[in-house]
């Protein structure tokens, strides 16, 4: 806003609305650059540009950038609410912008097109419903194409007569910001392969922890992964489906000899886990993540789990830690508790370390009220599970008084 302020202040060019309508306000026939429609029109259009350049920059998982967002899981929620974002500021640009009827090029024509696509795209990336419906490998290469559809409002944006055209300024800017999208969005369709090589593992113990609970354990067959405890990596299985990745935490510490992920059926992917052996091939991409206690400042910390988001915590208690740290581990029934010989072994380890499993079914929902804490401040909490059991932590920890800086989460869904 400040350029365009700048900029228009400074114009003392004679743009005109020579022939032009509007969606709802008819006709404007040489009608100067000051008229409203105009003005707001092109001003949304900068901020489509910039807010999709963000999010095309944040989807290519550049380590510099996830820094920036405090984490990969952060970033792309981040990334799915922009996207709803800049197709709000998308229509607004095309709902109030006026369109010229002396213009005969390609311009405004493939202004409608990708105008179409990208509305099309976002609503099949960010529905609820089409990602309940549609398959993660088909969602993500949907998903893929919004470059393209970017790259058609890009060269509409330069193909039109526009008062950004006219201001220095605001012409640099948007140039700017549609070069760092489409680098992005290049980088991430056709580099990133190359310069991130995946890591060849494989399979050497798969255990079945429970009904619906698969714990595998890889080996490298090259290069190591150097992780931190508590970050995840992208895992394809090829036995299971040769281009399709997907996160998963990884529950072993660095330490140990095997990598070893806790995977929990939760949709049509994890649901084939069944169809591994020992020997399969899996290649790994990452790490990724900031929840970590190397980002994390407080030593005093209090970790909450609900069910299958134990697993960054499994690799946690394997830390060194110089203060006190509690563990509250919430699952519905005893059966669902696989880890407790493994907490019990990391608590033996680390007389600083502690845990309570908390039996829903028995014991009611978690609450601060039932933590028996009398000082909730000063302490780091570290929150993974389901959305429900995250938000309603978060919100009764603020009401102790517990500052946002203090609370750290981990998120579950990545699209």
């Amino acid at each position: 806003m400040v350029f365009w302020f700048v900029d228009l202040y400074n114009y003392q060019g004679a743009f005109t609305e020579v022939d032009s309508t509007t969606m709802f306000f008819g006709a404007l026939k040489d009608v100067s650059w000051q008229n409203i429609h105009r003005i707001a029109g092109e001003v949304f259009s900068s901020w489509v540009v910039t807010v999709f350049a963000f999010n095309f920059l944040m989807a290519s998982r550049m380590k510099w950038v996830e820094r920036i967002f405090g984490g990969l899981d952060k970033m792309y929620l981040i990334h799915r609410r922009s996207g709803v974002i800049a197709v709000i500021l998308l229509l607004a640009h095309f709902l109030v912008v006026p369109r010229d009827l002396t213009n005969t090029g390609i311009g405004q024509p493939l202004g409608v097109v990708a105008l179409m696509l990208i509305l099309i795209g976002v609503i099949l990336s960010a529905s609820p419903f089409f990602k309940r419906k549609i398959p993660y490998h088909k969602w993500i290469n949907i998903h893929k194409l919004m470059g393209v559809f970017y790259l058609c409002g890009v060269i509409h944006s330069f193909s039109v007569h526009s008062l950004i055209q006219e201001l220095p300024i605001v012409r640099s800017y948007v140039f700017g910001m549609a070069l760092i999208g489409v680098t992005a969005w290049f980088y991430r369709a056709f580099l990133f392969g190359f310069f991130n090589r995946k890591l060849p593992y494989e399979i050497v113990a798969i255990q079945e922890k429970s009904e619906n609970i698969t714990e595998v354990a890889l080996n490298q067959l090259d290069t190591r992964l150097q992780y931190l405890a508590g970050q995840f990596a992208f895992f394809t299985f090829p036995e299971l489906s040769p281009g399709e990745q997907h996160p998963f935490t990884i529950s072993s510490h660095p330490c140990h000899d095997h990598l070893r992920i806790t995977v929990k059926d939760l949709g049509d992917y994890t649901s084939e886990f069944s169809k591994l052996k020992v020997g399969d091939k899996a290649y790994l991409e990452g790490p990724y993540g900031h929840f970590s206690s190397a980002y994390i400042k407080e030593r005093e910390q209090v970790w909450i789990a609900g069910g299958i988001g134990i697993t960054p915590f499994l690799s946690l208690g394997h830390d060194v830690y110089t203060n006190r740290v509690m563990l509250y581990w919430c699952v519905k029934d005893e059966q669902e508790a696989v880890y407790k010989d493994e907490l019990d072994q990391i608590k033996t380890n680390n007389p600083r370390f502690d845990y309570t499993i908390w039996i829903s079914a028995k014991q009611g929902h978690l609450s601060t009220t039932k933590m028996g804490m009398e000082n909730f401040l000063d302490k780091g909490y570290l929150i993974c599970g389901p959305h429900a059991l995250k938000t309603s932590i978060i919100k009764q920890l603020k009401k102790e008084g517990v500052k946002d800086g203090h609370i750290y989460d981990e998120e579950f869904a990545f699209r």
